[in-house]
């Protein structure tokens, strides 16, 4: 009798049990069904932001996909409408609004935007060479640029000065090419020393300075150019960049580009270049970052960035749009 009952007990016993998983997995069942068909795309869609997606391996969803508006501002009282799929990063810095900060309430939206509203700078993607934006045809283009094959796509960036009138004439490229130069003489480099002998498991260490040495005109690019010289310039840091421009250090830069120098971290990455040029017409500098390898090309990078940007220069028929 005694068998009999508790033969019973663990059948029930494996009947709940089997009971249970059962429900355990319809219930997974059940949710996995309603997550990837509801609530997750609905969460991509409005709430989880695109460098998330992109941590996780995720292609967000297609600049395409978005409906592509004209972003409005003034740089310096010149009107600009730029469509949104050109923008990147921060897209357009606002005066009345910190990139840092949040919205305020009071602060029209990117949408409510004219061309009114002053602007401190903007950033564009486009790649190269046919200055083409982020859409469905180059989205997988933009998804190669980091690989040692991939498309090559500029990051432009253009800031208003301050002085808008007198951008031309103060100097200001060739002030910050002095200053590069000038700051490298003055940085101190440890070097590590091999043992002076066998009992020795650690040699010495001894501080050596690092400069520019000019190399005059470079016959591929036309540009005057200088390297840092010294301890630690085979490998890559921040600071070891090579200087080109284009103008007199004792006059007026022009042009100035500063290239990655040395061994990279990553063998398979592209050492990349900032050119950097005035729009005196807005009142504004230009930056432009593109891969080293496309340095010998500067002047029609230079030349296609900005018949770009000044073709955002809005129009009697943007203006109309504006007011409708």
């Amino acid at each position: 009798m005694r068998m009999k009952w508790r033969s019973a007990w663990i059948s029930t016993l494996w009947g709940r049990l089997a009971l249970l998983i059962a429900v355990l997995v319809l219930l997974w069942v059940g949710a996995s069904s309603l997550w990837s068909d509801v609530a997750r795309p609905l969460l991509i869609k409005h709430t989880m932001p695109e460098a998330w997606r992109q941590l996780h391996g995720e292609v967000p969803p297609l600049i395409a996909e978005r409906e592509i508006r004209l972003r409005k501002a003034n740089i310096n009282g010149v009107p600009i409408a730029i469509p949104s799929n050109y923008l990147a990063l921060v897209g357009i810095e606002y005066k009345d609004q910190s990139i840092w900060a949040p919205r305020k309430p009071e602060t029209p939206r990117p949408d409510e935007r004219t061309s009114e509203d002053p602007a401190n700078a903007f950033t564009l993607s486009v790649r190269w060479p046919d200055l083409q934006p982020r859409s469905r045809e180059t989205e997988r283009s933009y998804w190669s640029k980091d690989d040692p094959d991939g498309d090559v796509w500029l990051l432009i960036g253009l800031v208003a000065d301050s002085n808008p009138e007198a951008i031309d004439r103060h100097l200001g490229l060739t002030r910050m090419l002095r200053g590069r130069i000038k700051m490298i003489e003055g940085r101190l480099h440890t070097r590590k020393l091999p043992p002076r002998n066998s009992t020795e498991m650690w040699g010495g260490t001894e501080k050596v300075r690092i400069h520019y040495e000019m190399h005059g005109t470079d016959p591929e690019t036309g540009l005057k150019w200088a390297e840092p010289v010294g301890p630690g310039t085979e490998r890559f840091h921040a600071w070891n960049q090579t200087l080109h421009w284009q103008g007199s250090l004792d006059g007026q830069v022009i042009d100035m580009i500063e290239c990655y120098n040395g061994r990279m971290p990553n063998p398979e990455s592209r050492p990349v270049c900032r050119h950097r040029f005035d729009l005196a017409e807005w009142g504004a500098t230009i930056a432009v970052t593109y891969p080293r390898e496309l340095l010998p090309q500067w002047q029609a990078v230079k030349s296609g960035v900005l018949g770009l940007i000044l073709g955002f220069k809005a129009g009697p028929s943007d203006s109309m749009k504006e007011s409708h």
